[in-house]
């Protein structure tokens, strides 16, 4: 009798545990999705706790999904102003245990931007990390959709988004050399593997650094003297008048001689994000002047 006894206790011990097992999974549907680094990342069908690491990222998730949702960003996420409203880590080093906190079912982050040490950290923590590309135009498209597409955001205004890219080509747009700025010394620019090219190149403009397995080459003076750029793009006041400060020889450049001297916010410059149409007309405006 008390044998029997022990295997009732047992079996239903079993049992609860099984059920309880499946009340756990009730409801929660799984997508496993591969990434730009190759990885299966296994995320909720519907993620409702995301943070994103970068602030292009960020900007799309605030545009095109229910920003309720978005739990966290990283401490450079600052467009649009809505989104300083939301908590803030630190991203650079990342910081772990800020982002378990937050217990977020998907981390968003942009590739180049985290390392495998610390993806793997954060998933021994069971956070999924889900990592993409948004380096040139066609990247930047493909992501956006699967960002989307995996964060059950709205597919609609997406596309009348993607319209807002489009470029009409007129034939009044004559190329002019150009060269956009990323820093002064030394000098580093956007090369043709960066949608900053691919925009200045729909707008009329032919980037004067042609090496195409870079995005972000160093060039020296004597390159830019003998390339002669009729545009001149930077991301600040400050970093043009530093840039001809510190060599003044470029003043003979044709893009000087004319005040072909552009200045495009560095957050609008260098971010893969919602305002991309904002650069593109502004690369338009500039080289039809």
């Amino acid at each position: 009798m008390r044998y029997s006894i022990y295997l009732f206790i047992l079996f239903a011990l079993l049992s609860q545990s099984c059920s309880t097992g499946k009340e756990k999974n009730t409801g929660i549907q799984n997508q496993v999705k591969i990434d730009d680094l190759g990885r299966k990342v296994t995320i909720p069908e519907k993620p409702v706790r995301i943070i994103s690491l970068t602030p292009s990222i960020t900007e799309l998730l605030y545009t095109f999904v229910d920003t309720s949702r978005i739990v966290g960003r990283s401490v450079w996420c600052d467009y649009p102003e809505g989104v300083k409203k939301i908590t803030a880590v630190n991203s650079y080093p990342i910081d772990v245990e800020a982002i378990v906190r937050l217990k977020p079912d998907l981390v968003l982050v942009k590739k180049g931007m985290i390392s495998l040490t610390e993806i793997t950290k954060l998933e021994q923590l069971h956070v999924p990390v889900f990592v993409q590309k948004y380096d040139v135009l066609n990247d930047i498209k493909v992501s956006i959709r699967t960002l989307v597409a995996i964060t059950k955001g709205d597919s609609l205004k997406m596309e009348h988004w993607f319209t807002s890219l489009n470029v009409n080509h007129s034939s009044y747009l004559t190329r002019k050399k150009s060269i956009a700025i990323v820093s002064v010394s030394p000098i580093y620019v956007f090369g043709k593997a960066t949608f900053v090219s691919e925009l200045m190149t729909l707008a009329g403009g032919d980037n004067i650094v042609d090496i195409a397995d870079n995005a972000y080459p160093s060039v020296d003076v004597e390159y830019i003297v003998r390339q002669n750029p009729e545009v001149f793009l930077f991301s600040s006041e400050e970093q043009k008048k530093l840039f001809f400060e510190t060599y003044p020889v470029l003043k003979n450049c044709k893009g000087y001689k004319t005040d072909h001297l552009f200045v495009i916010d560095d957050s609008v410059l260098s971010r893969p994000g919602i305002r991309l149409p904002i650069l593109k007309d502004s690369l338009i405006s500039i080289m039809s002047r």
